[in-house]
This record gives structure tokens, sequence and C-alpha cells, in this order.
């Protein structure tokens, strides 16, 4: 028996679970040093792998979405396959008091994120030496860090903490916030977003860029 896991959660939290997950399948769960954990049962990894890979990964993030909603959850990477449930109890209970400590931390936060892309730029206007392609990178380094910093200030009243990471793309910026700041928030990011098209602000999602631990 293969068991697709979703996430973790405070066993004493009562939530209501979606109706099916992934292709379908019942969502059940299992409980052990105070922790619940959920998940989907196949008959084996290639039942589940016989699933379009894009829909597997649509039900699964709708499914921490739901349960997210009524609380705080550390999400299991997609997709995170065990051996049947004892395989699944003896992960639970060697990380309990880690995962305990992590969702009593973060138990009324929620996870916002900023996307600031960087501009695209045309052939005619490539650099024509090496010195000027890093130059360039330098510049643009520097718009992106300019433009985080701008909305690390405008939504700083609410946000408890803030870590950003440049990518290929830009640059990605998350902030940690109460469930009752979110409005406020997403009020100030949007004024901000009006001078900067390039960005994008989406959340509320699980707090997994805050967690010490990740489930996996």
């Amino acid at each position: 028996m293969a068991l697709l896991a979703y996430c973790m959660m405070e066993a004493a939290t009562m939530v209501e679970k979606p109706a099916a997950g992934v292709g379908g399948r019942k969502i059940d769960e299992l409980a052990d040093s105070g922790l619940r954990c959920f998940f989907s049962r196949f008959e084996n990894r290639e039942q589940l792998s016989g699933t379009p890979a894009v829909e597997s990964a649509v039900a699964f993030h709708q499914v921490l979405q739901a349960l997210f909603q009524q609380a705080v959850i550390v999400p299991f990477r997609f997709p995170t396959v065990v051996d049947g449930e004892e395989e699944l109890r003896q992960h639970v209970e060697a990380h309990a008091s880690r995962y305990a400590e992590a969702l009593s931390r973060l138990r009324h936060m929620v996870q916002m994120e900023i996307h600031i892309g960087q501009k695209e730029e045309g052939t005619a206007n490539l650099p024509a030496s090496g010195h000027e392609y890093l130059q360039g990178r330098q510049a643009l380094a520097a718009e992106l860090k300019t433009a985080a910093k701008q909305f690390r200030q405008t939504t700083g009243p609410w946000v408890a903490e803030w870590r950003e990471r440049q990518t290929k793309q830009g640059m990605r910026c998350y902030a940690l916030l109460s469930r009752e700041a979110v409005a406020g928030f997403q009020n100030a990011a949007r004024t901000l977003r009006q001078s900067l098209p390039g960005a994008r602000v989406s959340g509320p999602w699980p707090p997994a860029e805050f967690l010490e631990i990740k489930a996996s």
C-alpha cells in the first residue's frame, strides 16, 4: 500500500476534511504524538503515477488550501509517498517534537509572497562586452533590492518576519503575518504595485518558508 502524505496538523485542531484528494481518493488521517497527518491510499506507487502530474499537483494543492483555511499546517512536498501506515507513523514519531514546536509557533500565522519580475531585454539592447553584461546584472540586482525594500517598508506594520531570495526570474519576497493582518497587508501592497507593474502578490499560504523543519 502506498500512502500520499499531504500535511501535518495539531491533533487537537478540529477541521472539516475535503471530500476527496488526488485521484479522487479518500483523505484519511493518522493521529500520533499529539499530531495529525493527512494522507490518501493507493494500491501502489504506479497507481498514483497513473494520474496526470499537473492534475495531481492541482488536487494536492487544493487539499492543502482547504485544510489551511481552517488551521495552520506543515505541508509535505508533492509527491511524498511512503509504504504503509507504519512507515508514516515512524516518521511522525521521529519528528514529533519539531513538528509540534513549528505548529505552535505559527498557529495563527500565514505567508504572503511577492514576486518582483525582472525586465525582459530585447536583442537590440544586448551588452557588447562582458563588462557591460556584469554592469547590467549589478544594476538589475540593485533595482530588485530597491523594489523589495519598498514593499518591506510599505507593508512593515503588518509583517512579523520577512525573507527574500533572488531567482533567475527576479526577486521573491516572503512575509510572515497573522491571519488578521492579511487585509491590511494586501491593501498596502496593492497601492505600491501600481508603480511596480512587474510585481505580483499572492497568498495567504501556509508559512512554509518560515518553518525550521520541512516535511519530506
